[in-house]
């Protein structure tokens, strides 16, 4: 079993069970003690959990570690979705060149563009079906090594390409985020997303308001050099305050 998915085991297990034991995980994932310690010191290291004698607890009961597909995602919190989609839509102008990340929010703004023209990248096969066929659009997809979870390319040739252009606005898709950083499932998916936002003149943060205050497995991009962060109607006072001083927030 590769790291990644031996620390995603142990995530899962103490979201299921709120801590785990070094001696119950050497048991089932039939590996050495000091490899599951290590693994736990990283996941230590990354503020996911706390270790305590003899195993791990997590550290934040709002911390999300499981990956859901892409089918799985499409219908969840649609309203919300619709709304944050509208906004994005609103923020592609005539003659644009924008970078698409994955995402079933970001799929949904191509229902609501209204322009003539706009030069489009993306590294996601959903993001590139939605407008291969529409004449208005220019449309790139961006190839390298496909992640058949979330629908998008990802590694090597994905970031080296992304690394040679300029675009005027990215819009990325995370999974969680909190008042330092943004975070996603997959550490090759956020890397390729880091590009992405290097990679533009503006750079906007797309997150529903189930996602505020809320951790995943790899923290990519510091919140703080974020321009704008796309959410819904129903993110708290609380949440608009803090969010607020360290992000422009867009809000229908």
């Amino acid at each position: 079993m590769l790291k990644e998915e031996r620390q995603k085991y142990l995530l899962a297990q103490l979201e299921k069970n709120g801590i785990v034991k070094v001696a119950d995980i050497v048991q089932e994932l039939k590996v050495a003690d000091m490899t599951v310690r290590r693994d736990l010191q990283e996941l230590e290291d990354k503020g996911l959990i706390i270790r305590i004698h003899g195993g791990a607890k997590l550290l934040n009961p709002k911390t999300s570690v499981i990956e859901l597909s892409h089918r799985e995602k499409k219908d969840l919190h649609l309203s919300e979705k619709i709304e944050i989609a509208t906004i994005i839509a609103n923020h592609i102008h005539e003659g644009d060149t924008v970078f698409l990340g994955p995402g079933t929010t970001i799929e949904l703004a191509y229902d609501f563009l209204t322009i003539n023209h706009a030069k489009i990248i993306t590294n996601s096969i959903h993001v590139f079906n939605k407008f291969k066929s529409d004449p208005r659009f220019e449309i790139i997809l961006i190839g390298g090594s496909y992640r058949n979870k979330t629908g998008a390319f990802v590694g090597t040739i994905a970031n080296d390409f992304i690394a040679n252009i300029h675009v005027k606005k990215s819009f990325i898709g995370v999974n969680g985020l909190d008042k330092t950083s943004v975070f996603t499932s997959n550490e090759d998916e956020g890397l390729t997303q880091r590009y992405a936002l290097n990679s533009a003149e503006t750079r906007y943060i797309v997150a529903d308001h189930h996602k505020l205050d809320k951790k995943d497995f790899y923290g990519f991009y510091p919140l703080q050099e974020v321009d704008y962060l796309i959410t819904d109607s129903a993110i708290s006072d609380s949440q608009k305050e803090t969010f607020g001083k360290h992000v422009q927030l867009l809000i229908d």
